[in-house]
């Protein structure tokens, strides 16, 4: 080849650095595009709240917003179940920098890049979770996950941020905190040994104050509705020991409240088959432990009296 057509080709041959661009252009351009298309759907859910016609249209809209963030929800399931990692992924950094209760692994989770010496140690804190909350079956954390997304679709306000970017932020927060409330109730855990009540000791104070709604903390104790403690494990029988304080709140709203799966779903922010999901199963599990079949849990509606699965 003449020094003539090396040159022309070299001419003619795309530059690395102007096509890198480009493609970092396209991905910002394509990514922008999807975020504004979320921000739509976010709005159809939430144009139920303000008429109640478009509850149909919003269901759509989440069923759809849950399709395009499953990566997400599967993202974390694989981190509970697995307790394997990701260090060049930061929001699961952000993530396992909640569990943690020590400075030097805070403040190594902070770093860009974690040495194998730092790792042992966050992987050995962070195992916890996965013995815990990570033994849960697999599609009971994906409901959970799922849940927690729409709860922050419904709190999201469109305030100079998307929805995305909002998510983000919240949504390992949002999670972080449902693992420990979780933990924190010592019926969730089949085990109880050294390595539970180092945790429990140094993560004291994250565990003070569940994220519970003030109005969900305040029940009429004269109409014979347990309180939070009760919700909490605290004070409940063995019958519902096994329950998160999720379901127990579903139970009480459903079988003691009188609300229909539709209204529970409204006033919690979630979608409507989940809380129906949630509820049959969490009442499943008083039947079976009550050795009664699944069919005789039910309400006994305007009569005045409790269903049979109380005691509480």
């Amino acid at each position: 080849m003449s020094k003539s057509e090396q040159s022309a080709v070299g001419q003619s041959a795309p530059q690395p650095k102007a096509d890198t661009t480009d493609k970092k252009s396209e991905r910002a351009a394509k990514r922008k595009d999807e975020w504004r298309e979320v921000e739509v759907l976010i709005m159809r859910y939430q144009a139920q709240f303000t008429d109640p016609g478009k509850k149909t249209d919003a269901n759509e809209a989440m069923e759809e917003l849950l399709q395009r963030f499953f990566p997400l929800f599967k993202k974390y399931l694989v981190l509970l179940k697995s307790g394997q990692i990701n260090f060049n992924d930061t929001e699961m950094k952000h993530f396992v920098h909640t569990f943690m209760a020590e400075g030097n692994l805070k403040a190594a989770l902070k770093r860009k890049k974690q040495s194998a010496a730092a790792r042992a140690p966050i992987y050995q804190r962070f195992n916890f979770v996965k013995e815990t909350y990570g033994a849960l079956d697999e599609d009971e954390i994906m409901m959970d996950l799922q849940t927690l997304f729409v709860v922050l679709a419904k709190r999201y306000k469109q305030m100079g941020k998307s929805f995305c970017g909002y998510l983000y932020n919240a949504y390992y927060h949002e999670v972080s905190r449902h693992i420990k409330s979780f933990i924190k109730n010592p019926a969730n855990i089949h085990y109880r040994n050294s390595e539970y009540e180092e945790y429990m000791q140094k993560s004291v104070d994250e565990f003070q104050k569940e994220d519970i709604p003030f109005d969900e903390r305040l029940f009429e104790d004269e109409g014979g509705i347990p309180d939070s403690s009760w919700i909490n494990g605290e004070t409940c029988s063995e019958v519902f020991e096994g329950l998160t304080p999720l379901e127990r709140r579903l139970l009480v709203k459903y079988y003691l409240e009188d609300y229909n799966d539709r209204q529970v779903a409204e006033k919690f922010g979630m979608h409507i088959n989940t809380v129906n999901q949630k509820r049959r199963l969490a009442a499943e599990g008083v039947a079976n432990a009550l050795g009664r079949d699944k069919t005789e849990i039910k309400r006994n509606r305007k009569s005045g009296k409790r269903p049979m699965m109380m005691p509480l």
